[in-house]
């Protein structure tokens, strides 16, 4: 097994990458080949304990940089990183691709050379999501901003695939986020996603879900245009920020409340470590014809070593080929009769 690693994609490349790539080469025993301007990979590498790992350096020039526009970006730089890991997994030398940098530039290089799976109108970017009893699966968090009832309907085959493999929920329960969790509430898009839904074989949808009710840990599933999945995780993200900063503040307002914080200390750690979902290594890009997994920006060692594990992990369990069966399952049904014309 081959995984291509873009080594100078994120904030702290390409130190905390090639620590992380060292970190997966020892534990997995599998091969990341690093990908990126060969100078500065090697640089990193003698500083580690590297002998008997496979861990070769595939030279890129170039680098599509967070504030780069992704499409034109991909055109214009041949020989970045992410395209270059691309065209690895294309021509069969890598069977996956994991970056942390810029998500746009790696879903237009994904999509542009590593390809769709036949039969997918829309990959979707797919995250584990912290609740109250551990973490759901939600998509799509970025990729398509517009879609259609047909997309979501494989967004909810692709969730609950995901979540059996990488997850291990044995039979995931599927919601369609909402603005009210009774049955008719919705736009129409919703409303018209809830009825391709129900005749959805292979998956276990259990109607609306409300943001609230997402946070709560009602589904194990949970699906959304990438404008609205953007903004909820984004929105999260933000009020995690705004709890702990007040959280802070109070505990250090008073010599009383600092003695209580330093006894709550081990409390706190559990709660960081609940809400850590660095250990699931990032999002994937689901319906690509290969793996394809992006990481948080701000990845250090240990998620990025995490993102390798993902990738190994729906490589072996063979996620790509099970969504592909999953698609042809909706279209044998005959419940998205132009899905059936494309895969013909």
């Amino acid at each position: 097994m081959n995984i291509a690693l873009d080594v100078m994609g994120g904030d702290y490349a390409p130190h905390e990458i090639v620590g992380g790539a060292i970190l997966a080469a020892r534990e997995y025993g599998i091969t990341i080949s690093l990908v990126g301007k060969p100078e500065s990979i090697e640089q990193e590498l003698i500083k580690h304990d590297t002998a008997g790992l496979k861990l070769p350096i595939v030279a890129a020039s170039e680098v599509i940089e967070m504030h780069d526009k992704p499409a034109t970006a991909v055109r214009n730089k041949k020989d970045s990183s992410m395209v270059v890991a691309c065209r690895l997994v294309k021509s069969g030398e890598a069977q996956a691709f994991v970056t942390a940098g810029n998500t746009g530039g790696a879903l237009t290089a994904g999509i542009l050379h590593i390809g769709r799976m036949k039969g997918i109108q829309r990959p979707a970017l797919i995250t584990p999501f912290p609740t109250q009893h551990g973490f759901c699966t939600l998509l799509d968090v970025g990729a398509n901003a517009d879609v259609k009832p047909e997309h979501l309907q494989q967004f909810a085959v692709m969730g609950t695939i995901y979540a059996r493999r990488i997850m291990n929920i044995t039979n995931p329960t599927v919601r369609i986020l909402s603005n009210g969790e009774e049955q008719g509430k919705g736009n129409q898009l919703v409303l018209d996603a809830a009825q391709l839904l129900a005749q959805t074989p292979g998956v276990s949808f259990q109607g609306n879900i409300e943001g609230r009710d997402v946070i709560a840990g009602l589904a194990d599933v949970v699906i959304t245009d990438g404008f609205t999945g953007n903004v909820l995780i984004k929105t999260a993200e933000g009020m995690v920020k705004l709890f702990r900063s007040v959280l802070m503040e109070e505990l250090k307002a008073s010599p009383l409340t600092s003695i209580g914080a330093m006894l709550s200390k081990p409390a706190f750690s559990r709660m960081a470590r609940r809400l850590d979902d660095s250990e699931f290594g990032g999002a994937v890009l689901m319906g690509l014809s290969n793996v394809l997994v992006v990481g948080h920006g701000k990845s250090n060692a240990n998620a990025i070593r995490h993102a390798i594990r993902v990738a190994k992990q729906s490589i072996e369990s063979k996620m790509v080929e099970e969504v592909q069966g999953g698609i042809h399952e909706i279209a044998a049904s005959g419940s998205d009769t132009l899905l059936l014309q494309e895969i013909g």
